[in-house]
């Protein structure tokens, strides 16, 4: 990889490229796209002094120590982001399912590697605060009466990539594998190309580490992907991280997270064993993750504390905040807090339930069956607790690492707020499980204590812990850690239509639930315990009551998810999947748009067709943090046509507005017949995934060049800024010019005339004010226009010309 790659792969620039719409980088936009990011920030500038430093000095990272002495002189000028000299925080993106995230070569997810991850497809996979699942995660590890290379005895023993710290350098070190690679991509196909109007919109692939499993020998079952990295660790033990995700319908809400733990011994970068002979004793992992943005102020709940639970989840879900007032703002706190973000109408913001699933842990290093009775530990406590959220070089050895090795080995009933779970204050007839597990939060929610921030432990949010143990490890023995993680939440459309009706006061729960309206409670519901016990959180409100019912399906949603996480890892991965997704091309044309695929999914044996799919306006059915005032505006995915058999591979779509975005994709599907049994039955239609060669890109009807001048109308004019009917869908902002002549210069004048806009129009008649969503109605410095008159100026290269008027109203 050279220098520019290593740069612009990093995840800041993918950060970027995902805030403002470049989901997939196409090399016209590359360029830009780096020099902008470079210049325009002082912040990325002095960011990226402190990673090409490391970089230019030292290709490999054989000397991990020496990168902070590189370029002093920077440092000065990177104060704010001092963790980049030591951390390279290589990374791979997973973006084919509902569910979206990104993978670090130090098996960090902490708030120094980049926090909020898990970017869901209900919020159109918006990368950032405050629409993810994750706020950050973290491990710690930990064992008793280990001996370092000098012959000291430690008591305890800690190492980790916490919450929000992480050391690289000397705590969990990435090793290169065989190849040289700090961190893989493979994929079981070849994705499919897209291109819309001559661009490349697809995800660049290979980059460095990618590789196509062409035999099928390396991803294990049927995973689309899999990610790969390894680090050591200052306790001699060494991590190997594999990271698997589908596409398919059953398991495209959920990542699995598959970890093996071995004592190599080696405590550093090099091949030398420092500890050949060390055995651990007392060893234990543990996970901590605080789930959704720090001000949901979420709920959180549990399963597997009991002999009757089939599924180990912990989780959290939608709580009322306490300075809500007396809406009921359950599933939808966004603008709370927040006067740059505010909820758009008729959309709920918050439904989902986030978490994740303990699917497997080896019983010993000599028994890899499934121990059930892990994890050990479980419990939730204040998030803001500090000695649990930074790395252990920067924690105290005789107090903080005691600490949490105890909450490791003993729970959290010690530290005086959460207690127990014991037989004696568990529901009648169930049997707690062995091992230290605290009350579920959701229970602490006695009638009166109404919201988390009630319960005198919580800061503002919580976290939960898991923690599985304790091993004896000998040296060169493994155990072997898989959970996953992911989320429940109705689909798109029916949030949005949820959000409207709740509005309009004429929401209706769920089929089979039932409302008492003479004692304004439930008689029939799905309300967690919070709102059981506290009935008035609804406000003894049908229509409130009835929104927070819908809301709670996504409950029911995340946990059959988890138990489809679970049956995966249980079947060793082999998850029925469907035909692979054929390359797409989308063309622009007068009078229709053409849309054509490949073959490539005809190499499936079962292969019975292709569903070609469009959504006008946006591609994207839920919403994403806007600033400015909020539409209702969205997406809509449905079906064109269905093409039984490989005969037809194009089609010309008639059936669209000029104007008007489009976007498209194509599924393969197969006939049924030979998948084996999935979750939920055998023998059933699978289809590819939609994400894996969905157009980014809009495609548009075009018409033929004008003749005349005279001929030129622009639309909408005048132009105000509440007529969302008259406006493009999904483009508020576009004005556009229709009946150009083949080649013209658009000149746009204030009414004083000071020039706003310089437009070089070839092509079509067709021509928008701006070539992208970002760029409608802006001037040539990028800013949005105000109120007003302008004068369009029109040239040909003859030198006719013609002014057209523009009124603007915002």
């Amino acid at each position: 990889m050279n220098l520019l790659e290593k740069v612009t792969n990093h995840k800041v620039f993918t950060f970027f490229d995902r805030i403002t719409g470049l989901i997939r980088i196409d090399t016209i936009k590359f360029y830009p796209r780096l020099i902008l990011s470079i210049l325009l920030n002082p912040v990325i500038l002095s960011f990226l002094l402190c990673r090409v430093s490391p970089l230019i000095r030292y290709e490999k990272r054989e000397t991990t120590m020496k990168r902070k002495y590189v370029f002093v002189g920077v440092l000065l000028t990177s104060l704010l982001l001092s963790y980049g000299i030591a951390n390279a925080f290589l990374t791979k993106q997973i973006r084919i399912s509902n569910y979206w995230t990104w993978i670090d070569d130090n098996t960090s997810q902490g708030e120094v590697a980049g926090a909020y991850r898990g970017f869901m497809y209900h919020k159109g996979h918006y990368p950032g605060w405050p629409s993810t699942a994750i706020d950050w995660a973290g491990w710690y590890m930990g064992c008793v009466n280990w001996t370092d290379e000098n012959g000291e005895v430690w008591p305890i023993m800690l190492t980790g990539a916490p919450g929000v710290e992480l050391d690289e350098q000397s705590i969990t070190m990435p090793i290169p594998d065989e190849d040289g690679y700090y961190i893989r991509k493979y994929m079981r196909y070849q994705p499919p190309k897209i291109v819309v109007d001559g661009y490349q919109v697809q995800d660049p692939f290979p980059l460095e580490g990618d590789a196509v499993d062409v035999n099928h020998t390396i991803i294990p079952g049927t995973a689309d992907l899999m990610v790969t990295s390894q680090v050591n660790t200052n306790l001699g033990v060494s991590v190997q991280q594999k990271v698997l995700a589908w596409s398919v319908e059953n398991h495209d809400d959920y990542i699995i997270w598959d970890w093996t733990f071995t004592n190599t011994g080696n405590i550093d970068t090099d091949d030398e064993i420092e500890l050949p002979d060390q055995t651990l004793d007392g060893l234990y992992f543990m996970r901590e993750s605080r789930l959704e943005r720090w001000d949901s102020f979420n709920w959180y709940s549990s399963r597997g504390e009991y002999e009757s639970d089939t599924l180990r989840t912990m989780f959290a879900y939608p709580s009322r905040r306490s300075d809500s007032g007396t809406t009921d703002d359950t599933g939808d706190a966004i603008a709370t807090g927040n006067s740059n973000i505010t909820n758009p109408p008729g959309f709920l913001w918050n439904p989902h339930t986030v978490g994740a699933a303990i699917c497997h842990v080896d019983k010993s290093a000599d028994d890899p069956t499934d121990d059930f009775d892990q994890p050990d530990m479980t419990g939730v406590e204040n998030s803001d607790l500090l000695w649990t959220r930074n790395v252990p070089t920067n924690l105290d050895p005789a107090g903080d690492w005691s600490r949490i090795y105890r909450v490791m080995s003993e729970g959290w009933e010690w530290n005086g707020n959460v207690p127990r779970l014991t037989q004696d204050n568990a529901p009648p007839g169930e049997t707690v499980r062995p091992g230290y597990r605290s009350v579920r939060m959701e229970e602490a929610a006695v009638p009166g204590t109404k919201f988390i921030t009630d319960l005198d432990w919580v800061t503002y949010g919580a976290t939960f812990y898991w923690a599985v143990g304790p091993y004896t490890l000998k040296p060169g023995e493994s155990f072997r850690v898989v959970w996953a993680d992911g989320f429940g939440v109705m689909n798109p459309l029916l949030i949005w239509k949820i959000g409207t009706d709740w509005e309009n006061g004429v929401c209706e729960p769920p089929e089979g639930m039932s409302f008492d309206q003479a004692a304004g409670v439930g008689l029939v519901d799905n309300m967690p315990i919070p709102y059981k016990n506290n009935p008035d959180l609804y406000n003894h409100n049908y229509n409130d009551w009835a929104k927070d019912c819908r809301v709670f399906t996504g409950i029911d949603s995340f946990i059959q998810n988890m138990n489809n996480a679970q049956w995966a890892v249980r079947n060793n991965y082999n998850v029925p999947i469907p035909p692979p997704p054929p390359s797409i091309e989308v063309s622009s044309q007068p009078n229709k748009i053409m849309i054509s695929w490949g073959s490539e999914s005809e190499s499936a044996p079962d292969f019975a067709g292709y569903r070609l799919y469009r959504s006008e306006g946006l591609r994207y059915e839920g919403y994403i943090p806007m600033t400015g005032t909020p539409t209702r505006e969205h997406g809509e995915w449905r079906l064109v046509k269905d093409f039984p058999g490989s005969a037809v591979h194009s089609y010309d779509d008639t059936g669209v507005t000029r104007g008007t975005a489009y976007f498209y994709y194509v599924t393969a599907y197969d006939d049924g017949a030979s998948n084996p049994p999935d979750v939920k039955d055998s023998g059933a239609v699978l289809e590819s995934g939609k994400y894996l060669n969905m157009t980014t890109r809009a495609a548009y009807l075009t018409r033929e060049a004008g003749s005349s001048l005279k001929d030129i109308v622009i639309v909408p004019n005048p132009y105000n800024i509440a007529a969302r009917e008259l406006q493009f869908p999904g483009e508020p902002d576009k004005i556009m010019f229709y009946e150009l002549p083949l080649e013209c210069t658009i000149r746009i004048f204030t009414e004083s005339g000071d020039l706003v806009k310089t437009i070089e129009h070839y092509g079509s008649g067709d021509e928008a004010w701006g070539a992208t969503t970002m760029d409608h109605m802006t001037s040539d410095t990028g800013q949005i226009v105000v109120s007003g008159i302008y004068i369009a100026n029109i040239q040909t290269p003859d030198g006719d010309s013609i002014n057209r008027k523009i009124v603007i109203v915002r």
